[in-house]
Protein backbone atom coordinates (compact mmCIF):
# COMPACT_ATOMS: atom_id res chain seq x y z
CA UNK A 1 0.00 0.00 0.00
CA UNK A 2 2.74 2.63 0.93
CA UNK A 3 4.77 1.23 -2.24
CA UNK A 4 1.39 2.09 -4.32
CA UNK A 5 1.07 5.30 -2.80
CA UNK A 6 4.52 6.61 -3.35
CA UNK A 7 4.46 5.71 -7.02
CA UNK A 8 1.31 7.69 -7.37
CA UNK A 9 3.09 10.59 -5.87
CA UNK A 10 5.55 10.62 -7.86
CA UNK A 11 4.20 10.20 -10.69
CA UNK A 12 1.86 12.95 -9.81
CA UNK A 13 5.30 14.89 -9.37
CA UNK A 14 6.32 14.38 -12.25
CA UNK A 15 3.43 15.33 -14.59
CA UNK A 16 3.85 18.73 -12.82
CA UNK A 17 7.16 19.09 -13.69
CA UNK A 18 6.77 18.11 -17.52
CA UNK A 19 3.28 19.99 -17.59
CA UNK A 20 3.56 22.62 -15.49
CA UNK A 21 5.41 24.82 -18.08
CA UNK A 22 3.19 24.77 -20.79
CA UNK A 23 -0.01 25.80 -18.33
CA UNK A 24 1.87 27.93 -16.14
CA UNK A 25 0.16 31.09 -14.85
CA UNK A 26 4.28 32.45 -14.11
CA UNK A 27 5.21 33.20 -17.75
CA UNK A 28 5.71 36.70 -18.32
CA UNK A 29 8.07 37.02 -21.00
CA UNK A 30 8.31 35.20 -24.53
CA UNK A 31 9.14 36.51 -28.13
CA UNK A 32 6.48 34.67 -30.96
CA UNK A 33 9.28 34.93 -33.47
CA UNK A 34 12.88 34.49 -33.80
CA UNK A 35 13.76 38.00 -35.43
CA UNK A 36 12.00 41.00 -35.77
CA UNK A 37 8.42 40.61 -36.79
CA UNK A 38 5.11 42.78 -37.04
CA UNK A 39 2.14 39.80 -35.57
CA UNK A 40 -1.23 41.20 -37.75
CA UNK A 41 -3.13 37.75 -37.21
CA UNK A 42 -3.08 34.64 -35.07
CA UNK A 43 -3.87 30.99 -36.04
CA UNK A 44 -7.34 29.93 -33.72
CA UNK A 45 -9.84 32.55 -33.57
CA UNK A 46 -10.37 35.96 -33.33
CA UNK A 47 -9.02 38.51 -30.80
CA UNK A 48 -10.12 41.96 -29.03
CA UNK A 49 -7.35 44.94 -28.57
CA UNK A 50 -8.22 48.04 -27.68
CA UNK A 51 -6.53 51.29 -28.03
CA UNK A 52 -6.78 53.56 -24.70
CA UNK A 53 -5.49 57.06 -25.07
CA UNK A 54 -8.83 58.79 -23.67
CA UNK A 55 -11.24 57.93 -21.25
CA UNK A 56 -14.22 58.88 -19.08
CA UNK A 57 -16.74 57.49 -16.02
CA UNK A 58 -18.19 55.04 -18.72
CA UNK A 59 -14.40 53.19 -19.54
CA UNK A 60 -14.03 53.28 -16.20
CA UNK A 61 -17.70 51.30 -15.54
CA UNK A 62 -16.81 48.95 -18.57
CA UNK A 63 -13.68 48.01 -17.00
CA UNK A 64 -15.37 46.92 -14.14
CA UNK A 65 -17.74 45.25 -15.89
CA UNK A 66 -15.90 43.61 -18.62
CA UNK A 67 -16.12 40.08 -18.74
CA UNK A 68 -13.39 37.41 -19.83
CA UNK A 69 -11.52 36.41 -21.97
CA UNK A 70 -10.58 39.99 -21.39
CA UNK A 71 -9.08 41.78 -24.36
CA UNK A 72 -6.07 43.65 -24.26
CA UNK A 73 -5.83 46.83 -23.46
CA UNK A 74 -3.00 48.90 -25.15
CA UNK A 75 -2.25 51.95 -23.07
CA UNK A 76 -1.22 55.41 -23.86
CA UNK A 77 1.26 56.59 -20.98
CA UNK A 78 -0.15 60.31 -20.83
CA UNK A 79 -3.22 58.22 -19.87
CA UNK A 80 -1.62 56.08 -17.65
CA UNK A 81 -0.44 58.99 -15.37
CA UNK A 82 -3.88 61.22 -15.25
CA UNK A 83 -5.77 57.51 -14.91
CA UNK A 84 -4.88 55.95 -11.34
CA UNK A 85 -8.24 54.85 -10.76
CA UNK A 86 -8.65 53.17 -14.03
CA UNK A 87 -4.71 51.31 -13.40
CA UNK A 88 -6.57 50.06 -10.56
CA UNK A 89 -8.70 48.16 -11.55
CA UNK A 90 -6.75 47.08 -13.93
CA UNK A 91 -4.38 45.89 -10.80
CA UNK A 92 -7.27 44.22 -9.32
CA UNK A 93 -9.10 42.78 -11.76
CA UNK A 94 -5.68 41.33 -13.78
CA UNK A 95 -6.67 42.80 -16.86
CA UNK A 96 -4.06 42.14 -19.57
CA UNK A 97 -2.26 45.67 -21.36
CA UNK A 98 0.55 46.42 -23.65
CA UNK A 99 1.96 49.92 -24.39
CA UNK A 100 0.45 51.90 -26.74
CA UNK A 101 3.14 54.04 -28.25
CA UNK A 102 4.02 57.42 -30.65
CA UNK A 103 3.25 57.43 -34.82
CA UNK A 104 6.38 55.70 -36.09
CA UNK A 105 7.38 55.31 -40.00
CA UNK A 106 10.31 54.69 -41.82
CA UNK A 107 10.95 58.31 -43.19
CA UNK A 108 10.50 59.74 -39.91
CA UNK A 109 11.56 56.91 -37.28
CA UNK A 110 10.30 57.54 -33.74
CA UNK A 111 13.20 58.16 -31.39
CA UNK A 112 14.56 55.30 -29.40
CA UNK A 113 14.52 57.58 -26.23
CA UNK A 114 11.55 58.53 -26.54
CA UNK A 115 9.83 54.69 -26.58
CA UNK A 116 12.68 53.92 -23.73
CA UNK A 117 10.96 56.89 -21.42
CA UNK A 118 7.33 55.44 -21.97
CA UNK A 119 8.47 51.65 -21.25
CA UNK A 120 9.86 53.42 -18.21
CA UNK A 121 6.43 55.24 -17.05
CA UNK A 122 4.45 51.83 -18.10
CA UNK A 123 6.77 49.56 -16.12
CA UNK A 124 6.35 52.28 -12.95
CA UNK A 125 2.58 52.24 -12.91
CA UNK A 126 2.23 48.89 -14.16
CA UNK A 127 4.72 47.04 -12.50
CA UNK A 128 6.03 45.19 -15.32
CA UNK A 129 7.69 45.31 -18.55
CA UNK A 130 5.53 45.82 -21.23
CA UNK A 131 4.82 42.57 -23.51
CA UNK A 132 3.04 43.58 -26.62
CA UNK A 133 3.21 47.27 -28.34
CA UNK A 134 1.68 48.74 -30.75
CA UNK A 135 2.44 52.56 -32.88
CA UNK A 136 -0.40 54.67 -33.36
CA UNK A 137 -0.26 54.33 -36.64
CA UNK A 138 0.39 51.01 -37.13
CA UNK A 139 3.81 51.43 -38.31
CA UNK A 140 7.11 50.39 -37.20
CA UNK A 141 10.96 51.79 -38.87
CA UNK A 142 13.47 48.65 -38.59
CA UNK A 143 15.24 50.47 -35.66
CA UNK A 144 12.60 50.21 -33.29
CA UNK A 145 11.66 46.74 -34.45
CA UNK A 146 14.98 45.71 -33.55
CA UNK A 147 15.08 47.68 -30.43
CA UNK A 148 12.03 46.24 -28.67
CA UNK A 149 13.17 42.78 -30.39
CA UNK A 150 15.69 42.59 -27.73
CA UNK A 151 13.58 43.84 -25.01
CA UNK A 152 11.18 40.77 -26.08
CA UNK A 153 8.47 42.54 -26.44
CA UNK A 154 6.28 42.16 -29.25
CA UNK A 155 4.73 44.19 -32.41
CA UNK A 156 1.04 44.51 -33.38
CA UNK A 157 -0.83 45.50 -36.09
CA UNK A 158 -4.29 45.10 -36.74
CA UNK A 159 -6.12 42.92 -38.79
CA UNK A 160 -8.77 45.86 -38.93
CA UNK A 161 -9.77 48.35 -37.52
CA UNK A 162 -13.31 48.66 -35.89
CA UNK A 163 -14.40 52.05 -35.34
CA UNK A 164 -18.27 51.04 -34.48
CA UNK A 165 -19.53 50.40 -38.15
CA UNK A 166 -22.10 47.37 -38.29
CA UNK A 167 -20.54 44.31 -37.51
CA UNK A 168 -17.78 43.18 -38.88
CA UNK A 169 -17.28 39.85 -40.66
CA UNK A 170 -13.84 38.33 -39.25
CA UNK A 171 -12.07 35.56 -40.32
CA UNK A 172 -10.20 33.39 -38.18
CA UNK A 173 -7.14 34.55 -36.84
CA UNK A 174 -7.55 38.40 -37.04
CA UNK A 175 -7.47 40.75 -34.49
CA UNK A 176 -9.86 43.61 -33.95
CA UNK A 177 -8.91 46.58 -33.05
CA UNK A 178 -10.82 49.63 -31.00
CA UNK A 179 -9.17 53.11 -30.80
CA UNK A 180 -11.24 54.76 -27.56
CA UNK A 181 -8.77 58.26 -28.49
CA UNK A 182 -10.74 61.69 -27.78
CA UNK A 183 -11.83 62.20 -31.77
CA UNK A 184 -13.52 58.48 -31.45
CA UNK A 185 -16.06 58.00 -28.98
CA UNK A 186 -17.99 55.31 -29.59
CA UNK A 187 -20.80 54.10 -26.87
CA UNK A 188 -19.84 51.20 -24.87
CA UNK A 189 -22.73 49.59 -25.58
CA UNK A 190 -22.33 49.15 -28.94
CA UNK A 191 -18.26 47.81 -27.92
CA UNK A 192 -20.30 45.26 -25.61
CA UNK A 193 -22.72 43.93 -28.23
CA UNK A 194 -19.72 43.46 -30.43
CA UNK A 195 -18.43 41.25 -28.07
CA UNK A 196 -21.49 39.69 -27.39
CA UNK A 197 -21.53 38.77 -31.16
CA UNK A 198 -18.11 37.41 -31.31
CA UNK A 199 -16.44 34.70 -29.31
CA UNK A 200 -13.41 36.46 -29.04
CA UNK A 201 -10.02 34.97 -27.40
CA UNK A 202 -7.12 35.81 -25.53
CA UNK A 203 -4.13 37.14 -28.20
CA UNK A 204 -1.96 34.13 -26.26
CA UNK A 205 -4.75 31.37 -27.35
CA UNK A 206 -5.40 33.41 -30.43
CA UNK A 207 -1.35 32.87 -31.54
CA UNK A 208 -0.27 29.44 -30.11
CA UNK A 209 -3.54 27.95 -28.91
CA UNK A 210 -3.57 27.77 -25.21
CA UNK A 211 -3.97 30.08 -22.39
CA UNK A 212 -1.06 31.94 -21.36
CA UNK A 213 -1.39 34.66 -17.95
CA UNK A 214 0.77 36.76 -19.44
CA UNK A 215 0.61 38.87 -15.79
CA UNK A 216 3.69 37.99 -13.12
CA UNK A 217 2.18 36.71 -10.06
CA UNK A 218 2.22 39.38 -6.96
Amino acid sequence: MVRKTLISLLFIVTLFVFLKPINSTMISVFNIANAPVVVTKGHYGTSLIVEISFSDDSLLEWLQTVKEPYPLLLLDTDWIKRSPEHIKIIHERKLPTGLLGPEDSTDEPVDIALIEKEINTYEKYLKEKPLWFATRNHQYSQDLQKSLFQQQMNLLSPSLIWQGEKTPKLQKGDFVFFPLHQNNKIPFKDLNKLIQQNKFMSIEENIFGYKVQTKKSP
